[in-house]
């Protein structure tokens, strides 16, 4: 079983530079630079708002994932939606130095400062905890929430960046990123670069500017990981009680 795990690890990661070698050489042969150039010089004040409008988006997301995390809790334990909003941000700060970003979740927990013997009598009620259907069917529908909120910020940052694709290659484009990047695994120290060259490989099947699909991604990746890591890391860390 240990081998057939470490087969499909290393093929996902030929996948991932696979992707990155094919973004190589897209924006090796691309030949209008000049005209991306020209584009950003002569962006109009409505394309700035597209972008200002994405950054705005981000507190947005961040308030749906932290009423989502204060769902998933049910049951274990009960905090307030500020504290949920506290784990939330301090998570970012936990994924962004491990790798695959492992250490968002325990970084949570771990600010619910909770002892061993509290996490015991907490996890003793585990059945009832995973059983409550109910609870995940919201928990569902803030996680949706928050998908659409992510496919907003990349349309409004395809419109900043002027890339020629109509609004139903557009969503087909984003699921389907969505769905690469979440499950394929990826080098830690070139995320990145891995997740540009899935988003390449998917929307060179729309459009043929592919620079501005290799800026979008730092775009989106600068604003929803690296701002809200910055934000994490002025957080106070404070406990449950």
């Amino acid at each position: 079983m240990t081998t057939w795990k470490n087969i499909a690890r290393y093929l996902g990661y030929a996948l991932s530079l696979a992707a990155l070698a094919y973004m190589v050489y897209r924006l090796a042969i691309y030949d209008d630079y000049a005209a991306l150039l020209r584009s950003f010089q002569s962006a109009s004040t409505v394309q700035y708002l597209f972008l200002v409008a994405t950054i705005v988006l981000l507190p947005l997301q961040l308030l749906v994932e932290s009423r989502k995390w204060q769902l998933m809790l049910q049951g274990l334990t009960s905090i307030s939606f500020r504290a949920a909003w506290q784990q939330v941000l301090r998570g970012y700060v936990g994924a962004f130095i491990t790798p695959y970003r492992l250490g968002e979740y325990p970084t949570r927990l771990w600010q619910i400062g909770y002892t061993m013997d509290e996490w015991k009598n907490a996890i003793g009620g585990w059945k009832e905890w995973l059983l409550n259907w109910k609870k995940w069917i919201r928990v569902a529908c803030w996680h949706l929430m928050r998908y659409i909120v992510w496919m907003a910020q990349w349309w409004l940052i395809l419109l900043f960046l002027q890339v020629d694709i109509s609004p139903v290659q557009a969503i087909t484009a984003i699921a389907e990123y969505y769905v690469i990047i979440t499950i394929a695994p990826y080098i830690p120290s070139a995320e990145v670069a891995c997740k540009g060259g899935w988003a390449t490989l998917i929307f060179s099947q729309y459009t043929s500017n592919i620079p501005a699909i290799a800026l979008a991604v730092v775009f989106i990746w600068f604003i929803n990981t690296i701002f809200p890591t910055i934000m994490g890391t002025f957080t106070p860390f404070r406990q449950k009680k």
